[in-house]
């Protein structure tokens, strides 16, 4: 489950207290500083960006101009200012801030603050869902922090161990097990890692682990004032020791109160995968995945928006004048656009307005096919926007990059971008021959079997169109029962087209194992059968007919629009066969393509 916003509101929580501290520390040292450091932490806390960000300047250029250069102030307050952009939603802005930050320390050698930096780089990159380089930075801070740093040490590790709750919950474990040990006697981090722990434990299905981190954690609570108890996620651990004890129900109606929506969600599937609910865990699921989407695109629109501003800053400063007659030639092009095209509307609607008068009786009969057309329509446009927005927002975003004159990149990122932007054109392109075949086989009622052609050429063409090739963890053979000598009248072309699709859903879903393409003659049904046996993830019951239905994908994840089964049976159908899943199970799937002789 995802953490990520209360981690951040917890990392907030650390720096705020690192400045006031830093504040009370100055007022015997350097009264300028506690004040600037002060007023600083108040804008933080009334979200005012413009003042914070002339705060903050206002701070870093006292601190320069001191005989002695405070380093530990000046990167704390950075980090705070990089935290805060994070808290508003501007999470590329905060990455470029990172980054600044930490080529500032490598270049002034604080090794010293090497920690921080690196603790921060791992929750951006957390809160960007890119486990494995958090994970890298996390281990990294770890390594950098001086060991005599128990609590901020502490902290890492807890964090640490809500990152990998999900990913891994042994290893989860055994930083939130590192973490306590760091915490001693400290409350506040005792009962982070505390509840921290429970979660783990809950999430592993460890019920008396999580009844004993409910107990420590109720009695540190009971034993100390508020301000020395995080109570981040003592909701979790509530929620969870009630699960443990058997009241599920009454636990799923309190997780409706004071969560929001992911972390609510987020619970909620622990107690049904605690309780074994699977149909709840589903809805529940579809849900949290629902609410991940809506983070994932805000992030990619702010990563967009703000690449898309630093270019328009740069390209404005150099050539201002020039881009202003460009938008008044564009504005004045647009308007002979707009005004022809209304032209246009206006003089279509008054030619469609008289034919609708004489075609009355034919719109009539029409209405059901119009209805038909405009459901197939939402469902086309919902399909495709979903799974082409995103390669098309990595190609628009590369292409940007790369467009840019005062961007260079290395040759390796250049190769990169170059190489993602080729494979998500790719991804189009695929979408759109898809589109394309099922349009074409719309349009035919029969097709003709008229070439002349042997089975063992119809499979060459297919794999080799495919592009079907044995590795090390997929075999791919060829079972050929039919001999060059037996002639088939077919349509060669419908028939390569039907195996390539069954040849890439069989490598689509097949990790390991082998896929194989059968051929043999039925003579008592006088029928050719191509078989595609594959040892993948199979196909649910249930869908087991639907997914040769127009767009229907039994994953969802998996790239496609869900039409290349159901443009198979429309072809082989014209041409007299058919194609059908014979059999499919956690072994492995078998479709067959059969056609009369």
């Amino acid at each position: 489950m995802k953490r990520i916003v209360l981690c951040i509101t917890i990392l907030i929580s650390q720096l705020m207290l690192t400045v006031e501290a830093q504040a009370i520390n100055y007022k015997e040292k350097d009264t300028t500083a506690a004040r600037l450091s002060i007023e600083f932490r108040r804008l933080y806390i009334d979200g005012d960006e413009a003042k914070l960000y002339n705060k903050a300047e206002e701070l870093f250029d006292y601190i320069k101009k001191q005989p002695q250069f405070d380093h530990h102030l000046y990167y704390s307050t950075l980090i705070d200012v990089v935290s805060f952009d994070m808290n508003n939603g501007h999470y590329y802005r905060a990455m470029q801030k990172a980054r600044k930050l930490v080529a500032e320390m490598k270049e002034k050698q604080h090794t010293e603050e090497y920690y921080n930096a690196s603790y921060l780089m791992a929750i951006i990159y957390w809160y960007r869902n890119n486990i494995p380089i958090a994970s890298k930075y996390f281990d990294q801070a770890i390594k950098e922090i001086p060991k005599e740093n128990k609590i901020d040490l502490a902290t890492i590790y807890t964090d640490y161990a809500n990152m990998m709750t999900d990913e891994d919950p042994k290893k989860a474990m055994e930083l939130v097990n590192k973490a306590l040990e760091q915490s001693g006697t400290y409350s506040y981090r005792l009962t982070y890692a505390l509840t921290m722990k429970g979660v783990i434990a809950f999430a592993q299905r460890d019920g008396a682990t999580v009844l004993d981190c409910h107990r420590q954690y109720f009695d540190l609570k009971a034993h100390n004032k508020p301000d020395q108890i995080c109570d981040m996620y003592e909701s979790h651990l509530v929620l969870a020791a009630m699960t443990v004890n058997g009241h599920a129900k009454e636990a799923m109606i309190e997780s409706e109160k004071d969560l929001d929506e992911s972390d609510r969600y987020a619970i909620q599937l622990s107690i049904c995968d605690y309780i074994g609910d699977k149909a709840m865990a589903y809805e529940i699921l579809k849900k949290l995945t629902k609410e991940e989407e809506k983070l994932n695109n805000l992030i990619m629109e702010d990563d967009i928006n703000e690449m898309n501003s630093d270019l328009q800053v740069v390209e404005t400063k150099r050539e201002m004048g020039r881009n202003w007659i460009i938008f008044l030639v564009v504005m004045f092009i647009l308007s002979m656009i707009i005004i022809a095209c209304l032209i246009v509307i206006i003089v279509s609607r008054r030619r469609s307005l008289q034919r609708m008068r004489q075609h009355n009786t034919e719109l009539t009969k029409a209405k059901n096919r119009a209805q038909e057309s405009d459901r197939m329509k939402s469902i086309f446009i919902r399909h495709v926007s979903h799974e082409i927005r995103t390669p098309l927002n990595i190609i628009t975003g590369f292409t940007q990059v790369l467009n840019s004159p005062n961007y260079k990149p290395s040759e390796e990122d250049r190769q990169d971008m170059m190489r993602r932007i080729s494979e998500n054109t790719e991804q189009i392109t695929q979408i759109v021959n898809e589109l394309l075949d099922m349009a074409d086989t719309e349009s035919m009622t029969v097709i003709e079997r008229t070439d002349e052609t042997t089975a063992s050429d119809l499979c060459q063409k297919a794999i080799s169109e495919s592009n079907i090739a044995p590795t090390a963890r997929v075999d791919f053979r060829l079972q050929n029962e039919v001999p060059d000598t037996r002639l088939l009248k077919t349509s060669t072309t419908s028939v390569v087209k039907i195996l390539k699709n069954l040849l890439l859903n069989a490598i689509k879903f097949t990790n390991e194992g082998q896929i194989t393409l059968k051929v043999s003659i039925d003579e008592p049904k006088g029928q050719i059968c191509f078989a595609v046996i594959d040892t993948g993830v199979g196909v649910p019951e249930e869908a087991r007919e639907r997914i040769f239905e127009r767009f229907e994908k039994v994953d969802s994840f998996k790239e496609g629009i869900g039409l290349g089964l159901c443009v198979s049976r429309s072809l082989a159908r014209r041409m007299g066969g058919d194609v059908t899943l014979a059999n499919s199970g956690s072994q492995g799937s078998t479709f067959l393509l059969t056609m009369p002789l």
